[in-house]
């Protein structure tokens, strides 16, 4: 399993694994989890290339990225 962090502001959209530092614990006023607020939105994905897909067919024009704090575990 993978989180999804989707940020309008800045157009990215990076994966974390389920144990990064970085992955926020409630909603913020304008980004949800496991649903989309004004400024995006954090999402709990499994594994597959179809689930990550899905987000970069939604954002074709974000940037694409690993987190760096976790990437490198």
């Amino acid at each position: 399993m993978f989180w999804i962090n989707i940020d309008k502001p800045t157009k990215t959209i990076k994966i974390h694994h389920t144990e990064c530092k970085y992955i926020v614990k409630k909603e913020t006023k304008y980004k949800g989890l496991e649903r989309e607020l004004r400024d995006g939105g954090w999402f709990l994905i499994d594994s597959s290339e179809a689930a990550q897909q899905f987000f970069y067919y939604s954002y074709p024009d974000f940037d694409r990225r690993q987190c760096n704090a976790c990437n490198h575990r």
